[in-house]
């Protein structure tokens, strides 16, 4: 009896996607059914429903981990008018294109499989900074799909701005002592610097008040360029944790 097709539906061989190894397993299946389509392989009709069923779970599963869907095709004949609109003739133009839509996902997996993944532990209990909430999702989307240095630079613009947001959610008068003149509204440093002054004092909480600086300079770091993956990468941990450890102290 012939091997099963990767694409053809089986409960015992649909893989765990609640791992980066499932998920990367489902990302080549789909990638393999677009290619066979593309390249005299199976008739669009007869596999047409094992596309749109696992695109579904593809795509939402990655969006849960702040990745961004790779094949955009809503059906296997949108890919099809696709590949004719772009004057993808050959068989190996249309192979490279299916492998340049799938490469942003497929490197941020690697990426979790190499134990590099962004780890967020949440807000604790009903977060009150939804919109940052948001950003940060962002910025594990833009890591997971950074292919270059300006990839890579926009990953440390994202952080700094997550921060900038944060410190002047964070920036009130009562930060202030009496007789000092309070920093411009827009900076952040100064601003993060008063708050944990107040809501982080004491020798217990000296390297918490070197972290959050820390963090800022690295992202500044990242934007600026001049930097690879592991900086980007520490930048974006460094904004993630931050962030949550402000939630923690914010009154």
């Amino acid at each position: 009896m012939d091997d099963p097709l990767p694409w053809e539906d089986s409960e015992e061989q649909e893989p765990d996607i609640s791992t980066a190894e499932g998920l990367l397993g489902l990302l080549d299946a789909q990638a393999a059914l677009l290619v066979d389509v593309a390249t005299g392989g199976s008739p669009i009709n007869s596999v047409n429903e094992s596309y749109r069923g696992r695109r579904r779970k593809l795509d939402q599963a990655l969006r849960a981990r702040g990745m961004s869907a790779p094949f955009p095709f809503e059906d296997l004949w949108s890919w099809r008018g696709y590949w004719q609109a772009q004057g993808l003739t050959t068989y190996q133009s249309r192979r490279n294109r299916v492998a340049d839509l799938a490469r942003p996902a497929r490197e941020g997996l690697e990426s979790a499989l190499a134990g590099v993944e962004l780890a967020d532990p949440g807000a604790s209990g009903a977060s009150t900074w939804a919109a940052l909430d948001t950003r940060l999702a962002g910025i594990v989307r833009e890591l997971g799909s950074a292919s270059d240095r300006d990839d890579l630079q926009d990953v440390g613009r994202r952080c700094r701005e997550v921060l900038i947001d944060a410190a002047r959610l964070l920036a009130t008068p009562d930060l202030v002592a009496d007789g000092t003149e309070a920093p411009k509204a827009g900076d952040a440093k100064s601003w993060l610097d008063l708050f944990l002054a107040q809501h982080a004092a004491g020798r217990t909480h000296r390297e918490l008040r070197a972290f959050v600086p820390a963090a800022w300079d690295l992202a500044q770091k990242v934007t600026h360029g001049g930097v690879d993956r592991v900086d980007a990468y520490a930048a974006a941990q460094a904004t993630v944790l931050v962030i949550r450890v402000l939630q923690q102290l914010a009154p």
